[in-house]
């Protein structure tokens, strides 16, 4: 429980970079139109696949932040 509590508190301290990520995206518009058609996992995924989720200096999307952002983004 501990464990699952520090990984979303990371997350959510990371989330402000996946945003300006977003808003540098030249293709924002687009990719967002793209992301509000698709179901939670697959929002998640792409999400991920967008680089979104990268985290600077890091060579791997984290999974949680995607799975924060994604359910933002389609909640919005």
């Amino acid at each position: 429980m501990a464990q699952k509590i520090a990984e979303n508190t990371v997350a959510k301290r990371f989330t402000p970079i996946c945003v300006a990520q977003i808003n540098q995206d030249s293709k924002k518009a687009q990719k967002l139109g793209e992301l509000k058609g698709q179901d939670f996992w697959d929002g998640q995924k792409f999400t991920a696949e967008q680089g979104w989720a990268t985290i600077p200096g890091e060579e791997k999307p984290d999974g949680k932040v995607a799975e924060i952002r994604a359910k933002r983004l389609m909640e919005s």
